[in-house]
């Protein structure tokens, strides 16, 4: 079988064949078992620019690539087996020593059953193949899955990685409707960008996917191209995004309620000691006045001195117990509807004066601001201990802006803060540019006594009565701090839609001829029992005096003559103020009642506000305090 295509055995169709052969545009040549290249034809020279006569009977590696000749050995061993290799895309090199893209077809080369070797047909790989090739390459090295959906709504083409989208085997997806495999179908293009859909897999599962759809004119007609993304791990990262989100609102709601519950908590044991502090300042006051009255009589000027500094004393400790019961929610307020900005406006001189000359005040107050309902002495209070607490936090100078705004409070904004209720709210800003608080200080910053203060220089119950103020107001008190950059407090108190109220006018000073009458007094503090008997008694008033309240009843009961008015603390043991009073009235339907206390939650209706038909003497009272109470409750009766 050596020599060109011009030797051959027998004549008439073999030297047709061999005529075919030379004129065939593809390039076909034979290689013998051995190797070797036994046939060349001319298609082959103009291919690879090897003469018959220069390649053949030689080693066919000299055509092929180094890396694939171990390859040719291996479709050798196929050949002889039998099988043919259609066409497949491979290198071969040309005399001039560049390589060839071509595309081979191979099959064994037989005679009378005898192999004798295979034949090669190969063809020059043109622009079009390139291209298509690379089209095909580049649909295959994508990461997402690609089709191509005919007018007809059929895939005409996909790439691997569609079939391993859907769950086909290689060509499963040829004529399938895409209908079947994308919902909701397909549009004509993705002009508004990827769009949601879900692929439905052969095994019957699905995927979320993204979709981008664009039309591509063909010869064949109008392909709809789809670019289909699995966006699987996404879905999932955005589900453990808002899981995350969730426990982190959880948790951040949970802290804030165990926040207000810890301070709830302080704020029933502060009421307490405010209680039983208030007896005994009132006691110490007292008597203090006493001693300055006796003292007075008798000419003795220092020792009506020593009563004074220890009424001021008595004093101090009065201003700490109220602090105790405004953040406990304890203390009587006398609330009205209020212009917020007025308020700052009417305290702004003050504050300018107790923040000093080294620190700049700037305010800003929003116009049209809705109504608030509150006491404007606690307004002023809460002022005044936040510009205090700014003032201490820049030494050196610095910022202290205060603002106004009217805010609407939806959902998202009050999620996290368990007292806060979505609607309309008036927004009080309190901003320095001090030292800031870190995350452990702010966590505790409502706390009574606590401070980060020297000793001697705070109590630790400015910041507490703010929060019980506004707190018991209905708002919602927030910091936001940064150590070096300052700290801002913002209060939401609720809108209202009544109009802002004056303020009650002064009661005036009552007559020290004011008449007299029978006062049961009742109270469970002994030296304190001791106090109001002396001030009732020198007033002139007939008294009565108990202990609690089954024995004020019995008094009540026991007593023939006419009982003017019943004077009781609010927290006793046994029996409480206001039940005492409902019992006494059934006794006693005429007479009046006056309660006191420095502890006045029992008595106290919605937002601190005194009960309707309620009246009291707050503790620690001084003498005049008292009379004056009492003449206010008698005097209509008498």
């Amino acid at each position: 079988m050596g020599g060109t295509y011009g030797s051959t055995r027998h004549a008439g169709p073999a030297e047709l064949l061999d005529a075919v052969v030379r004129s065939a545009h593809d390039a076909i040549w034979t290689v013998g078992l051995d190797f070797t290249v036994t046939s060349w034809n001319p298609a082959a020279q103009r291919l690879l620019g090897w003469a018959a006569d220069e390649i053949i009977g030689r080693s066919a590696d000299l055509l092929v690539p180094p890396e694939r000749r171990g390859d040719q050995r291996e479709m050798l061993t196929l050949l002889e087996a039998g099988a043919r290799l259609e066409r497949f895309r491979t290198h071969r090199r040309h005399r001039d020593g560049r390589w060839v893209l071509v595309t081979l077809a191979m099959s064994p080369l037989r005679a009378d059953d005898e192999l004798l070797g295979y034949t090669v047909i190969a063809r020059a790989v043109g622009p079009r193949e390139r291209l298509e090739s690379s089209l095909q390459a580049l649909l295959e090295a994508a990461p997402d899955a690609f089709v191509g959906v005919g007018e007809d709504g059929r895939i005409a083409l996909a790439n691997t990685q569609a079939e391993q989208l859907f769950g086909q085997s290689p060509g499963g997806l040829d004529g399938r409707r895409i209908d079947e495999l994308v919902v909701p179908p397909l549009g004509e293009s993705s002009a508004t960008g990827a769009e949601p859909a879900t692929a439905r897999r052969s095994d019957g599962s699905t995927v979320p996917v993204e979709v981008s759809v664009s039309p591509l004119p063909t010869e064949e007609g109008r392909l709809r191209c789809a670019v289909i993304r699995d966006i699987s791990e996404r879905v999932r990262a955005q589900d453990r995004v808002r899981h995350l989100q969730a426990e982190a609102d959880r948790a951040r709601t949970e802290a804030q309620l165990q926040r207000a519950q810890r301070l709830e908590g302080l704020g029933q044991l502060a009421g307490g000691v405010a209680h039983d502090f208030n007896n005994l300042i009132a006691v110490i006051a007292n008597y203090a006045t006493f001693i300055a009255e006796s003292a007075a009589d008798a000419g003795l000027d220092e020792i009506a001195g020593d009563a004074a500094q220890i009424s001021k004393a008595a004093q101090r400790g009065a201003d700490l117990t109220h602090q105790l019961l405004a953040f406990a929610r304890r203390e009587v307020v006398r609330p009205r509807p209020l212009n917020l900005g007025e308020v700052v406006a009417d305290v702004e001189q003050m504050l300018r004066r107790s923040i000093g000359e080294h620190i700049t005040l700037a305010v800003r107050l929003g116009e049209g601001l809705p109504s608030v309902t509150a006491d404007p002495g606690q307004l002023d209070q809460v002022l005044v201990n936040l510009a205090v607490n700014a003032r201490d936090a820049m030494p050196r100078g610095g910022e202290l802006t205060i603002e106004t705004d009217a805010l609407d409070v939806d959902a998202d904004y009050a999620s996290g803060r368990p007292h806060l209720r979505p609607g309309r709210y008036v927004r009080l800003r309190v901003s320095d540019t001090g030292t800031g608080m870190p995350p452990e200080v702010i966590e505790r910053a409502f706390e009574p006594f606590y401070t980060t203060k020297p000793a001697g220089q705070g109590t630790g119950l400015g910041l507490a009565t703010v929060y019980g103020i506004v707190t018991a107001a209905g708002g919602d008190l927030h910091i936001y701090s940064e150590q070096g950059m300052g700290t801002t407090f913002t209060i939401l108190l609720p809108a209202t839609d009544a109009a802002p109220a004056a303020a009650p006018a002064e009661q005036p000073t009552r007559p020290s001829t004011a008449r007299t009458g029978t006062i049961l007094a009742v109270e469970d503090e002994p030296a304190l029992r001791g106090v109001l008997h002396r001030i009732l008694l020198g007033a002139g008033h007939r008294v009565l005096i108990a202990p609690d309240g089954p024995s004020a009843l019995e008094l009540a009961q026991a007593y023939e003559d006419r009982i003017d008015l019943l004077l009781t603390d609010v927290v006793m043991p046994h029996m409480l103020g206001r039940d005492l009073a409902d019992r006494f009235a059934e006794l006693r339907p005429g007479a009046k009642v006056l309660f006191m206390s420095g502890y006045a939650r029992p008595v106290l209706a919605s937002q601190g506000t005194l009960a309707p038909g309620v009246t009291l003497v707050e503790k620690p009272f001084s003498k005049n305090q008292l009379l004056a109470a009492v003449d206010e409750v008698l005097a209509p009766q008498l």
